[in-house]
């Protein structure tokens, strides 16, 4: 255990300076600004994970991690689990799909025994075994916590011997019959989804076959009672020591600031059980494709990950990594080898309005491009910007309920950035963004937020005052970041432009913020709920707000399990949305 806690210490965030200084070298290349897009956001990420504005991924190494599963028992796999020890016979010999795709790719492949069932006596396979494959976990535990832990700290010291070797990129690679089925399991478990949504084919298995997994796994979480805000306890009770040493491989890459290229559904899983140990590792992580397994779209949102290619592999091994490795070498050679407008004697751009590669470059971490004119004279965005937008507006929800893990940190500035870029009466940009994440300041702001929900049920009659108790109006405890939009009046002077004569448009200035930062997470797949339940004085002293600054509203963003049809009231019977044309007058008030 003292391995992890050490290694988890030594994780920090990205360098923003390198980050900066990459995005700046980039501007200044003989290209338009943006236009190599993911290529450019890859080469700004991987700069703030290196440190380095000239950095460097070879040499590259895929690590695979081969274990056995005890719920193949369950007959849940369309091979049987004597296949493992084959495949990592394969893999020495250098005729898997992971053999070809690395030397095509020109990268190492390192195999590792953590859990497989059986003793292999082969030259090159690295033997960390923690024990011969886990137990069935549809009848109890796969393993012990201890063992979880130690199969951990087994990928932490496989990734620094891999990173003492000279290994500057490491990619995930995996072998273990049975293993998408404890990913599933694990998902399930710290997504809250569904096991009918993330269960797939796997190895090749039938309908029939595929409904009979998800009832085993169903039964391994009814059975074992995995907490989904213990990662480890997840790990251990539906998990697998494949998985667990992979987890631990993400934590010691990130402890030492190596990008990791993240594979298939299971290396995803295992990444995103890293991330619920500490949320730091996430900004290490790149993932390679989309696989055709269901879960992975899940595990990819909630790492807030956009793949790289998807060529519908369903293999696993590292295979996606392999496959992927040339476009992040190729991000890397751009930043370092490609001419500046200055060395080429190319005269830059003139346009005054320059953004940056940040700004500019389509990617899921990166906002769109300016819009294409549809009619010159019109300034149309074209159809799909459009449906975008539209689409951001009719499903948003207020939400109650959050999944706990934490939002990226690049995600999170770039809908508070789209808060700031909010309009504002006479441009006074009056408001102010208050981040708690502190969980003791959530604890107090929940309590008073408790006190006037109890108080508000009080005014509601017949069958509102039934169904009131039943509601969930708010997820600050859950959520991990509560915003406090506040408004300053004196913002911009004494008399600012537009406002003297309603002097609350500053206020209404805040609320085109938040409606702005919920337009903006709704598109990144984040929820957000406003919290109306609180006396002003309550907020003012909790959060050290100043008697002249109005808190105009708290609001709980982070991931959620799901974004309703409906809006939640409706759905409940509380009330109806109501029809537009009722509420359009003509000329003047009133229907005429």
């Amino acid at each position: 255990m003292e391995k992890l806690k050490e290694t988890i210490c030594l994780i920090d965030g990205l360098n923003t300076e390198a980050q900066e200084q990459m995005e700046q070298h980039l501007n200044s290349l003989t290209k338009p600004l943006g236009s190599l897009g993911i290529l450019e956001s890859l080469a700004i990420k991987i700069a703030g994970i290196t440190g380095n504005t000239k950095p460097e991924i070879d040499p590259a190494m895929v690590v695979l991690m081969a274990a056995d599963h005890g719920v193949t028992a369950e007959g849940v796999s369309a091979f049987p689990s004597e296949v493992t020890q084959q495949m990592v016979r394969n893999f020495i010999t250098g005729g898997a799909a992971i053999n070809v795709l690395s030397r095509a790719a020109n990268a190492s492949v390192q195999i590792v025994d953590i859990g497989v069932n059986g003793d292999l006596q082969l030259p090159g396979v690295i033997n960390r075994k923690i024990r011969y494959g886990t137990n069935n976990m549809a009848q109890g535990p796969a393993m012990e916590s201890a063992e979880a832990i130690a199969a951990i700290e087994a990928g932490i010291e496989t990734a620094q011997a891999a990173i003492q070797k000279g290994a500057k990129l490491l990619a995930l690679g995996e072998m273990g019959i049975g293993n998408t089925t404890a990913s599933s399991a694990m998902l399930a478990v710290l997504g809250q989804i569904p096991v009918e949504q993330i269960v797939g084919s796997g190895t090749g298995i039938n309908t029939a076959e595929k409904e009979k997994k998800a009832n085993v796994i169903k039964r391994a979480i009814e059975v074992n009672q995995p907490n989904p805000a213990d990662p480890i306890d997840v790990l251990a009770k539906v998990g697998g020591l494949e998985i667990a040493g992979l987890t631990g491989i993400v934590l010691g890459a990130a402890a030492a600031r190596i990008p990791i290229l993240i594979d298939g559904y299971i290396t995803a899983v295992a990444a995103l059980t890293a991330v619920r140990i500490t949320s730091t590792c996430v900004h290490y992580l790149i993932a390679s494709h989309q696989s055709v397994e269901p879960g992975h779209i899940f595990v990819n949102k909630l790492l807030g990950l956009q793949p790289l290619v998807n060529l519908n592999l369903r293999l696993g091994e590292g295979s996606g990594t392999a496959t992927a490795l040339p476009i992040v070498r190729s991000a890397i050679r751009i930043a370092n080898e490609m001419a500046t407008f200055e060395q080429a004697g190319v005269s830059g751009s003139n346009d005054g309005s320059v953004k940056g590669a940040a700004e500019v470059a389509v990617a899921s971490e990166i906002l769109p491009t300016e819009p294409t004119l549809q009619i010159a004279t019109r300034h149309e965005f074209d159809g799909q910007q459009k449906q975008g937008v539209y689409h951001a507006i009719y499903s948003r929800r207020d939400i109650r309920s959050f999944i706990k893990h934490p939002i990226e940190e690049e995600k999170l500035r770039r809908i508070m950035k789209a808060a700031h870029h909010a309009p504002s009466v006479g441009f006074m940009q009056p408001w102010n963004f208050i981040m708690v994440r502190s969980d003791e300041i959530k604890q107090q702001l929940h309590d008073v937020v408790s006190k006037e929900v109890e108080v508000a049920g009080r005014y509601f009659e017949d069958e509102r005052s039934l169904l009131y108790p039943k509601l969930k109006v708010e997820g600050i405890l859950e959520a991990p970041v509560t915003i406090c939009f506040t408004c300053n009046p004196t913002s911009g002077g004494e008399h600012v432009l537009g406002r003297n004569t309603i002097p609350e448009t500053d206020a209404y200035s805040v609320v085109c913020a938040i409606q702005n930062l919920w337009l903006a997470a709704r598109a990144e797949g984040l929820g957000v709920g406003w919290v109306s339940f609180y006396k002003k004085q309550d907020i003012r002293k909790i959060l050290n707000i100043p008697p002249h600054i109005e808190p105009i509203g708290l609001l709980s963003v982070g991931y959620t399990h799901q974004f309703q049809e409906q809006p939640i009231l409706e759905t409940v019977g509380w009330g109806k949305r109501i029809p537009l044309d009722e509420l359009i007058y003509t000329d003047k008030w009133g229907k005429q």
